[in-house]
């Protein structure tokens, strides 16, 4: 009987994926409780999804490169139910410039490393986003599934990042001129690539970029400025999408999660879960799961989640050429000066540790001060600050400590390395650029 009544509740839960839709306004207030989520198997939900709509987005936890979101993404595209639905796979972690490049890599022609990794060591992203090697094992992974298929089935890469040449970039203007929109560059090759050919793709995108309503207080128009925004709002299409909630602990909202087998998908709407806010802060307008997602994507819980390593072969073969201060490639070369540095050090200049203990406390409340930032970096930093504040340092707790690692003078610029110990057990680093007026240049805070 248990079974029987498992299957019919994910029979009701499949029913409703496929008349999930875009919301267009807030739902009438409800009368009754919410139902409880129901989980069933991820990989037939997705591939069922696309039956009704051309894309499907799936979150990417890409902040501090989360195992188990790539364990289920290779798990995803090795499936013959998925190669069988999907044409493409669009990822934020490629920079577009080098699109043909990565179509011959993943037909299986051979194609030099030195010449592979600038995919996604060249993005206009913070290096240690997409220099963990999951992403690169991605890569490979759908080159080694490609070699089964028929020519006409082998899924292609997307690469959604703009296309930026950094060595071309010399001011400011020059970083401006990529990192106007970079969602709007997404949603050109989406409708490019895959809508105007009848094609259906895979969007693999950090969950901020998936979100359909503004989350910021006060904000005069309630859409996201994502790429799921931008693709619903113009009436392009419909998107399915998917979060894999790996920082909350679902089972404070809903107790029997616990019990759900990892990993499982849920359908939203209507449920406990649908109901939760999404990104709950004071910062932060109250918008519920459901507004925001159609799916969740449930992996086990934040105790279980591990994180990939950066890893010391990336400092082999770097460029001695001279590029911007926030070239991925510059900031790996800091990356790479300050390896092996994990001991405490004197700090003679407590000033620059208060300022770095200040903008982590801000950050962790949704909030910047522009004055800690040199201006150069304030379009790139001042964002990335107020995403992963809210959604990671706050959960981390309290900053309990912050001590110096790493100070270093290298080519005229300032350096540290610090490590940040959290009142709920998170311990990250942080590689701090500094200018010569001890303002903050970049930042890479990474797992310890």
């Amino acid at each position: 009987m248990k079974n029987l009544l498992r299957v019919i509740a994910g029979a009701v839960a499949m029913a409703t994926l496929m008349r999930a839709q875009a919301p267009t306004a807030a739902p009438a207030r409800q009368q009754t409780p919410p139902r409880l989520a129901v989980p069933i198997e991820p990989i037939a939900a997705i591939v069922e999804a696309f039956r009704s709509h051309a894309i499907v987005a799936l979150g990417n936890e890409e902040f501090r490169g989360n195992e188990q979101c790539h364990a289920f993404r290779l798990s995803l595209i090795r499936d013959p139910r998925f190669t069988g639905a999907v044409n493409d796979i669009v990822v934020e972690f490629g920079n577009a410039r080098y699109q043909d490049l990565m179509d011959r890599f993943v037909e299986g022609e051979e194609v030099p490393y030195e010449s592979l990794r600038q995919v996604w060591l060249n993005t206009t992203q913070p290096v240690q986003e997409w220099a963990f090697p999951i992403y690169e094992e991605f890569f490979r992974a759908v080159r080694l599934v490609n070699v089964s298929l028929p020519r006409e089935h082998r899924l292609r890469v997307l690469l959604g990042d703009p296309p930026i040449d950094w060595d071309s970039v010399h001011s400011r203007e020059d970083i401006h001129k990529w990192l106007g929109d970079r969602d709007a560059h997404a949603v050109r090759v989406i409708r490019r690539e895959v809508l105007e050919k009848g094609r259906r793709a895979l969007v693999i995108y950090g969950e901020e970029h998936l979100i359909r309503k503004n989350t910021v207080i006060g904000a005069a128009d309630e859409w996201a400025r994502g790429l799921v925004a931008q693709l619903e709002r113009s009436a392009i299409t419909n998107v399915f999408t998917i979060n894999p909630e790996t920082r909350r602990d679902l089972k404070t909202v809903q107790a029997d999660v616990a019990l759900w087998p990892k990993p499982s998908l849920a359908m939203l709407r209507g449920t406990a879960l649908g109901a939760a806010i999404f990104a709950p802060g004071p910062q932060r307008r109250p918008v519920r799961m459901e507004e925001q997602f159609d799916a969740i994507l449930y992996l086990g819980p934040p105790s279980a989640m591990t994180m990939a390593q950066l890893s010391p072969a990336l400092c082999s073969g770097l460029p001695s050429s001279s590029l911007a201060p926030t070239a991925p490639a510059a900031r790996l070369k800091e990356y790479c000066a300050t390896l092996g540095g994990n001991t405490e050090i004197p700090d003679r200049e407590p000033a620059i540790t208060y300022l770095i203990r200040e903008m982590i406390r801000d950050a962790a409340q949704g909030k910047v001060d522009p004055a800690r930032i040199a201006p150069e970096s304030r379009e790139r930093l001042i964002p990335f600050l107020q995403d992963i504040g809210p959604r990671f340092l706050g959960p981390a707790g309290a900053l309990e400590s912050l001590t110096l690692l790493v100070d270093t003078h290298e080519g005229g610029k300032h350096v540290r390395r610090y490590r940040a110990v959290f009142a709920n057990g998170p311990k990250i680093i942080w590689t701090v650029g500094l200018s010569s007026a001890g303002s903050i240049v970049s930042l890479d805070p990474r797992p310890e």
